[in-house]
């Protein structure tokens, strides 16, 4: 069998868990929705601050959102964010 490159797996190898309204930094690459709901700001994806509002309501339970995110702010609920 073939040695599969980190960067090429679809396994993620680690996470946090976020379930509080604190600013979170770090490199994640997809995040899991548990009826989290997003300020208006305070979220970075792709390198741009992310207005992750209109989300609120519309994620159904469990949902994966992939992008690249760097910062991490919830109003409520609570994610499992994925690390890259």
């Amino acid at each position: 069998m073939d040695r599969i490159e980190k960067s090429m797996r679809m396994v993620p190898e680690d996470f946090d868990i976020i379930s509080d309204t604190s600013t979170h930094t770090g490199d994640w690459y997809a995040i899991q929705s548990y009826n989290a709901s997003f300020p208006s700001s305070g979220n970075t994806v792709g390198g741009a601050d992310k207005d992750l509002s209109s989300l609120n309501g519309e994620l159904p339970y469990g949902d994966i959102t992939y992008g690249h995110f760097t910062q991490i702010r919830l109003s409520g609920g609570k994610i499992k964010a994925y690390k890259g």
